[in-house]
């Protein structure tokens, strides 16, 4: 990378803008300082239920364990599909996580660039073909065929700008494309 930020030592939209940009400095300046790995940890409860621990993550060249406790994100089915209907399910984790993190990304570069927000409304709807999970079809994708976000912002930016700070999401990227996913397996019986 080659462009600094610009720096502004302030708060906008209550984002500390100094601490992102001092990131992004660093990260020109040491290119595996912006390597970083993120870790969940799922475990099967009982029935559709399980239950995705999150505390330690690698940053900025070291591993982070400023979280004492673990975070927790459970995850179930509806009703109409066998779960008890205690959480979201994983497509629905899917879709926030795509708005959040769009979320996430417009404010943090939209207050970097010193850009007003006063409302970010950000919804997802994703479109499966739930044949392919039941193993009805084999000719039919098992995930989501098309999502449609739909964004409400009152802010100082136009369209095009708006489009620029959502592109900057890690989320977003992942999916508008295909990347590739590893497994290992280890099996007791």
């Amino acid at each position: 990378m080659t462009n600094t930020a610009e720096k502004r030592d302030h708060i906008v939209n209550g984002v500390n803008t100094a601490r992102i940009v001092e990131l992004a400095t660093r990260m020109t300046q040491d290119d595996s300082f912006g390597q970083f790995r993120f870790r969940a940890d799922n475990q099967w409860l009982a029935g559709s239920r399980s239950r995705t621990s999150i505390k330690s993550f690698y940053a900025g060249n070291n591993e982070r364990t400023e979280r004492t406790q673990a975070l927790t994100v459970d995850s179930d089915q509806p009703a109409f599909l066998a779960g008890e209907n205690t959480a979201p399910n994983a497509v629905e984790h899917y879709l926030n996580s795509l708005v959040s993190c769009i979320n996430t990304t417009v404010v943090a570069h939209a207050s970097v660039q010193g850009i007003a927000i006063d409302t970010l409304h950000i919804r997802a709807e994703g479109e499966m073909d739930a044949r392919g999970f039941f193993g009805v079809s084999e000719d039919v994708n098992r995930g989501y065929n098309k999502i449609r976000v739909d964004i409400k912002a009152s802010m100082a930016a136009d369209e095009e700008t708006l489009r620029k700070l959502i592109s900057y999401s890690p989320v977003y990227e992942m999916v508008s494309r295909a990347i590739p996913v590893e497994i290992g397996m280890v099996i007791a019986r």
